[in-house]
């Protein structure tokens, strides 16, 4: 409870300006002087106190009276709120620690409270927020700090912070309340370095290291490693304690591989929260290798180039045909300037080293013999990709459609005289509004610029992405067995790089359509992937299906159970679906040809990495500067030391007390002025002495 008092000043409030009232007084001492010269001795006194009153009034003497109110000084009290607090009855253990606290307040001391959570990804910063507290609280009413906390702090200062020191040097003192009893056990697996991408087919090595709190650590102690990578058997290793331990995983897909990591219990050890670790390796390709051949040169091999080149994941092997190899007769080898097309090497000896053919504009005029064409034909029937871009040669005599590759074009043209030349937009199928390659294309560009021809395809299999106004396709996809193929009936893709009139997503279009001729996993029309995320797995199912209810998906959790799965449909090709799982481990979702995992990840691996209650980390700080108590296990009987106010900065630092030094501090509440000679009084008194003047001096 603060405490009041009064002081008294004296204080001023002139009529006249100073100036004034001495020019007043100097005419006073005058005529005093003029009577004294003059033997005038009798109203003397009397004039000298009419004097006195006069220039006393005209000063205007006055009492300031100050109303002052002692001010408590602050304790403040940092609650530790952050996820490892959540363990056990620690939360309960603080609030009941933080209500005896406020009962336990002496009468000059008030406490302020903050609530500290954890960073996402930084852990626990108590006394970055004791910086902030502090901030708005005067040096000196600030009498200490209780951290209430388990000890999991992540920003605890080497050296005594300066926020916490005195302009007298002396420092602060601050104590710490722990909700355990003692020390306590817990093991935790920590993962020390793990590559972020692998390419396919090569081993990723992972750095991990198992901890024990254990004080009575042995040496040469081990723990049971466990790992599961997708859908493979788990493997159990024994890993030494307390050391950093090398695991070799391979990688054997593109895009996401998931690894979980769990290690044995200890024995007593307070939570199993962090001996399990989730990890994803991207699986990439170490160089997708590209062949593009043109039969002469035109504008869109250039924007392919162009896209290519400046991919650093791709090889680009590039050829224009200008003759055939048959055109080399006769001709001086002196005269050569081009050498020939190496049709053999490129189409029967090293085709299969290629991830990506793109035919643009290919005219098979005497260029490659049938077998060849064939071998093309052959390269995407085992897995690999085809491109073709069409242009009027596709409507020729000499048209791939008319060769070999027939078998696994997607569309056909029937004369030159489907060959369109006029001015349209390509626009999105309703199918291309839905599939990966061109789902969201015409956002990015609000007006897409015109194209000036295309081919009129009189038969198409396969799914049609884009389309002219007149609903003729233009960009059809299809899958041949194992490979793909893609055939875009117009060679005007070109234009929408020169911004004639508006622009369109070329590079990006390109970009997505060419990965998709290359298997690449996040453009894949039917994709599932998962995630858990606050004890709840969400499930994206994202497929081209327009009945999604036909697809039966199940959930497999840790432990084996099986459920079935339903879905929302979210439109535009997208379906969601979300189920508790409060299971730590790898959960599978399937539905028997799309598989996808997910496994809980801690949102903070820097508080999730210690659960133990520990006085450790404040130890350095702690021995000079503080005292450590700890509070016990049951919230029902706590060990709460006494808070006490002691005078003359006299703090002991005994175990059973927490002390605080006295700081006084006061502020004014109010202030009153009371005048010391009123108008009146020195009106009378003026008068009165002017007039015993008179009458002494007229009776002489």
């Amino acid at each position: 409870m603060s405490q009041s008092f009064s002081s008294l000043n004296l204080h001023f409030d002139p009529l006249l300006p100073l100036w004034g009232i001495i020019i007043l007084a100097l005419i006073c001492i005058l005529v005093l002087l003029f009577s004294l010269f003059n033997k005038s001795y009798k109203g003397i006194i009397w004039r000298f106190i009419a004097f006195s009153v006069l220039l006393t009034w005209l000063s205007g003497p006055m009492i300031l009276k100050n109303h002052q109110q002692i001010l408590p000084e602050t304790i403040l009290i940092v609650m530790d709120q952050s996820t490892s607090m959540t363990i056990g009855n620690r939360e309960q253990i603080a609030n009941k620690a933080l209500q005896q606290l406020q009962n336990k307040v002496p009468a000059n001391a008030r406490l302020k409270i903050i609530n500290v959570k954890n960073i996402y990804r930084q852990g626990t910063q108590i006394f970055q927020e004791i910086q902030k507290a502090t901030n708005k609280i005067p040096a000196a009413q600030l009498g200490g700090v209780i951290l209430i906390t388990d000890g999991q702090i992540h920003d605890v200062p080497k050296e005594f912070p300066q926020l916490l020191t005195l302009p007298n040097k002396k420092t602060i003192p601050i104590y710490a309340l722990l909700p355990a009893s003692k020390e306590q056990i817990d093991r935790s697996l920590k993962i020390i370095h793990a590559p972020a991408y692998i390419i396919v087919g090569k081993d990723a090595t992972i750095q991990v290291q198992i901890n024990d709190t254990d004080i009575q650590q042995e040496d040469n102690k081990f723990a049971t490693l466990t790992l599961i990578q997708e859908d493979k058997q788990p493997i159990n290793m024994q890993v030494p304690v307390g050391k950093p331990y090398n695991i070799t995983i391979p990688v054997m897909h593109t895009g996401k591989n998931l690894i979980n990591l769990s290690v044995s219990p200890l024995k007593n050890e307070i939570s199993n929260l962090n001996n399990h670790q989730t990890l994803y390796i991207n699986g990439i390709r170490d160089k997708l290798r590209v062949l593009l051949v043109s039969s002469a040169p035109n504008q869109g091999e250039r924007a392919w180039r162009s896209l290519l080149k400046s991919d650093p994941s791709v090889d680009l092997v590039h050829f224009t045909i200008l003759r055939s190899a048959e055109q080399n007769e006769n001709i001086p080898d002196r005269e050569l300037a081009l050498i020939p097309f190496p049709i053999n090497e490129l189409f029967m000896q090293k085709i299969n080293q290629f991830d990506l053919i793109i035919l643009d504009s290919f005219e098979n005029k005497y260029t490659l013999p049938p077998y060849y064409i064939a071998s093309i034909a052959n390269y995407v029937k085992n897995g690999g990709g085809l491109l073709l871009i069409a242009g009027p040669e596709f409507a020729q005599q000499f048209s791939l459609q008319n060769s070999p590759l027939r078998s696994i074009l997607p569309a056909t043209v029937s004369s030159p005289n489907s060959i369109i030349k006029q001015q349209f937009k390509p626009a999105l199928t309703e199918l291309g509004q839905k599939h990966p390659v061109t789902k969201g294309l015409h956002k990015e560009n609000t007006t897409w610029g015109s194209w000036y021809r295309y081919l009129k395809a009189d038969q198409t299999d396969g799914q049609i992405l884009m389309q002219a106004p007149d609903q003729s396709p233009l960009l059809i996809l299809n899958h041949v067995d194992k490979g793909r193929v893609a055939l875009l009936l117009s060679d005007q893709i070109w234009l929408w790089s020169k911004g004639i009139h508006e622009q369109g997503p070329q590079a990006e279009l390109l970009r997505r359509l060419s990965h998709w001729l290359m298997k690449e996993p996040e453009l894949e029309e039917e994709q599932l992937t998962a995630f858990i995320k606050n004890q709840q797995l969400t499930v994206e199912w994202h497929t081209i299906q327009n009945d999604k209810n036909t697809q039966e998906f199940t959930v497999t959790s840790p432990s084996g159970s099986i459920q079935p799965l339903h879905f929302t449909d979210q439109k535009n090709g997208k379906a969601t679906a979300t189920i508790p799982a409060k299971e730590d481990g790898l959960w599978k979702i399937t539905n028997g040809i799309l598989t996808a995992y997910a496994a809980p990840q801690n949102s903070d691996p820097i508080e999730m990495t210690d659960l133990a209650v520990t006085q450790q980390k404040l130890f350095p700080l702690f021995k000079n500067y503080g005292h450590v108590y700890w509070l016990g296990d049951n919230p029902d009987h706590l060990t709460i030391p006494e808070l006490q106010i002691v005078k003359n900065n006299n703090v002991t630092g005994n175990s059973i007390t927490m002390e605080f030094p006295e700081h006084v501090t006061y502020t004014t509440t109010k202030q009153s002025i009371h005048p010391i000679l009123s108008p009146w009084f020195a009106l009378i008194v003026g008068l009165g002495s002017i007039f015993m003047a008179w009458y002494r001096e007229s009776c002489s």
